[in-house]
């Protein structure tokens, strides 16, 4: 029996002219001649969220998905944005050996109102059509059919989206608590948190506010207690506002209190730029972006600070370059950002990060990660020697001049070349770890 292989509107983005030409001969009833085995194999590489990995595989059972992308026909890369509305995964197709010379990409939309059912769908009958033209050339050709969705269905879809009662606008809002007792300790946690954004090509505009407050009770061995608080509130605004394919223009407005940082009220507002070498429609596999901000900043505190001061206003400003490259044999991330006071440049912090995942050999990976900072911009810390509890607890900021964070991790797979089968039975259940775990 034919395979019914998607239900298509026709979004195909840069078929090479090998694609077209097969298509053409799908629908004139004629197949292609073999030029790989009886089955397709599959590299589907995608991170955690992007991609359902277990109902494609279950979904596309003539598919054989191999461990590492050097033993297959087809690399899938799929990445995922955030939109104004929902998501957009973009699907990238690399093809191996004798389909070498056939990339190219599509993309699937959702919105915030989608369920995650709804969505993998998506994903998946994009899927489907972008392999079409890499199973014309195996035995399954005989067994692809290809059916185009009805015009006036998506018609009316078009006319939905530009009748939208919301004119782009998606809100989002979260309440939470958190309850922990033990003999000796207790601790309790609550927040909340609201927000909208429109997104259109030329704007972006979003706001947000929330509020996290967090109650620790130690009972010690004398009979006292130790109580920590921590409450941390925020309210802020962004608009950008897109210049061209290569630059954006932005201002934003944050209004805040955090007892860690020894903040009882903080005002800041701020103007940026900023350039991508590349043009931002290519954001989703590789972005490298030069920026510049300034801004003032009004600062009230719980406690007199190292400079003996219980209140200021200060301007600073501040570069950035940010690379991102997301490709089959992995993906790099590296950013630098510095911020100085206007004032006083001995007041500064430079951050620098970065991420590295690069596939080595065939079932070989190695992944890096690391951030590190130069601090001396601690203005906020208060004029008394922290506690013996604020250290242990880590409930305030402490004086330092670095902050190092680094990792490393070696992964090799091996054993068979084919990971097709699902079989999840008891794979959340946890019941093989220790009960204290």
């Amino acid at each position: 029996m034919p395979i019914n292989y998607v239900d298509v509107a026709c979004s195909a983005r840069r078929f090479g002219a090998y694609q077209k030409f097969s298509m053409l001969l799908l629908f004139a009833g004629l197949t292609l001649p073999s030029a790989l085995h009886a089955n397709l194999s599959v590299f589907l590489d995608c991170k955690r969220g992007s991609c359902d990995r277990d109902f494609i595989k279950r979904e596309l059972p003539f598919i054989d998905f191999v461990r590492d992308r050097k033993d297959s026909d087809v690399h899938i890369l799929i990445t995922r944005q955030r939109t104004a509305g929902g998501r957009q995964h973009e699907l990238i197709f690399y093809g191996a050996g004798e389909l070498a010379k056939s990339d190219y990409q599509l993309k699937s939309s959702s919105l915030n109102t989608d369920t995650q059912d709804q969505i993998r769908r998506r994903v998946l009958a994009k899927l489907k059509l972008g392999l079409t033209p890499y199973l014309l050339q195996t035995d399954l050709a005989d067994s692809v059919s290809v059916t185009f969705n009805d015009i006036e269905a998506t018609s009316e879809s078009r006319t939905r989206v530009a009748s939208d009662p919301w004119n782009g606008w998606v809100f989002r809002s979260e309440v939470g608590a958190k309850i922990e007792n033990e003999d000796s300790r207790e601790e309790e946690e609550h927040w909340g948190n609201f927000s909208g954004s429109r997104i259109t090509d030329d704007w972006r505009f979003g706001f947000g506010m929330g509020q996290r407050q967090k109650t620790r009770t130690f009972q010690l061995e004398d009979g006292s207690s130790l109580v920590d608080e921590t409450k941390n509130q925020y309210i802020g605004s962004q608009l950008i506002k897109s210049v061209s394919p290569h630059w954006s223009l932005g201002a934003g407005f944050t209004s805040g209190q955090s007892t860690f940082n020894n903040i009882e009220r903080g005002n800041r507002l701020a103007l940026a730029t900023e350039y991508n070498v590349f043009p931002y429609s290519l954001s989703a596999e590789k972005s490298l972006t030069f920026g510049y901000y300034v801004g003032i900043n009004q600062f009230q505190y719980d406690q007199l600070t190292v400079l003996g001061l219980d209140e200021e206003t200060r301007g600073n400003h501040g570069a950035f370059a940010d690379f991102d490259f997301d490709q089959p044999w992995g993906n790099l991330s590296v950013g630098i950002y510095s911020a100085v006071m206007l004032d006083d440049p001995s007041i500064y912090r430079v951050t620098l990060d970065a991420y590295l995942r690069y596939r080595i050999a065939r079932g070989l990976s190695v992944r890096l990660w690391g951030e590190s900072a130069l601090v001396k911009d601690q203005i906020y810390l208060a004029n008394s020697s922290a506690s013996t509890s604020d250290i242990l607890l880590g409930s305030s900021a402490l004086d330092t001049d670095t902050k190092t964070k680094l990792g490393l991790s070696l992964e090799y797979t091996f054993g068979s070349a084919y990971n097709s089968i699902v079989n999840n039975r008891l794979q959340d259940s946890g019941f093989s770890r220790f009960p204290f775990d």
